[in-house]
């Protein structure tokens, strides 16, 4: 089926994108002022298009610039955030930040009831860490403030590849181990994986995205993306001097890979797929190659391949009407 047809049945396609996109206009390579990346959002929530928009992204240290905007906002059209936890090198350090970081979100809640909700904490963790502990801690901070965490996974510079999937997976290990453990009253942990940035050494290899997706698969741990998605497929950029990941090729690896057990290499597979027409959407769900996942499993798997945060909510809208896929 070409992708004209997909102008006309896209179930599939509205399960995937549905509040998809993370709005993180405020950070590079966008960089806008809060100003500018607020009002833009309101715009968006007004726009045909906004059921494709996730959360307005921002650090919870800034939460409190966000009170004079809230007046853009209602009950019926709320201010969703997902805040950012700040960097820590530790694991005493990240108690210390994790709890500050609460401590605004709470504040900022309690002056704005149901105009604005910050239902996502955002947190990097040390580097390397496979603290129990620590994981433990987090997930009791968060469900006292009713918030939802992923965990940012930040691999040490200068890790060859092999060092950076046997540690990450340590730490994807202690999540899993945390969520098997975990207080009835507790929330899932997520991890969160960074996929690009403004320089090309900035991007992860294929075949290391896919051993993350993997590992979150293996251990039911929810997934969230960050940086360099502005686009559906995996393409060169020369912005960057490098390829770029593909939103569509990511979430598509996710999702096929739970629904059809996939192994790394076809994982990779699917990342590494430039060609748009491989990719089907219809009303009886998403095909690539022989693999297809479901309308309806695609609404199940979105609960654990959530969202991916990305500067431009325009960009990934528009490319997806130049591949013809949304009309």
């Amino acid at each position: 089926m070409s992708n004209t047809d997909n102008m006309t049945q896209h179930k599939s396609l509205r399960a995937l994108m549905a509040q998809l996109i993370d709005y993180a206009g405020l950070f590079p390579p966008a960089s806008l002022s809060l100003d500018e990346a607020i009002r833009n959002y309101a715009a968006y929530l007004k726009s045909e298009d906004k059921w494709m928009l996730g959360r307005f992204i921002i650090p919870a240290s800034r939460l409190a610039e966000l009170h004079s905007y809230v007046s853009l906002f209602s009950r019926n059209a709320p201010l969703r955030i997902s805040a950012l936890g700040r960097k820590s090198e530790d694991s005493e350090a990240c108690r210390t930040g994790l709890n500050a970081d609460l401590q605004l979100i709470a504040e900022f809640t309690s002056m704005h009831g149901h105009a604005a909700t910050v239902e996502v904490l955002e947190l990097p963790l040390p580097p390397s860490t496979e603290d129990a502990e620590l994981l433990k801690y987090i997930a009791a901070k968060t469900s006292e403030q009713g918030v939802y965490p992923f965990c940012e996974l930040i691999p040490r510079k200068g890790w060859d590849e092999r060092c950076w999937e046997s540690q990450l997976y340590k730490t994807i290990d202690a999540i899993g181990i945390q969520n098997a453990n975990k207080a009835s009253t507790e929330p899932w942990l997520g991890a969160k994986l960074r996929t690009g940035g403004v320089t090309a050494d900035a991007f992860p290899k294929p075949s290391q995205v896919a051993s993350v997706i993997l590992g979150c698969r293996n251990r039911g741990i929810p997934l969230k993306f960050t940086a360099g998605l502005h686009h559906p497929f995996r393409m060169h950029r020369d912005e960057v001097g490098t390829k770029m990941h593909g939103f569509v090729n990511v979430f598509a690896a996710g999702m096929l890979a739970k629904y059809n057990l996939l192994c790394s290499e076809e994982i990779k597979d699917i990342l590494t797929d430039e060609n748009p027409d491989h990719f089907c959407f219809t009303d009886k769900g998403l095909t690539w190659r022989e693999h297809v996942v479901t309308s309806r499993a695609i609404v199940h798997l979105r609960k654990l391949v959530c969202s991916f945060g990305s500067c431009s909510f325009d960009e990934p809208r528009e490319d997806l009407r130049r591949v013809h896929i949304l009309s």
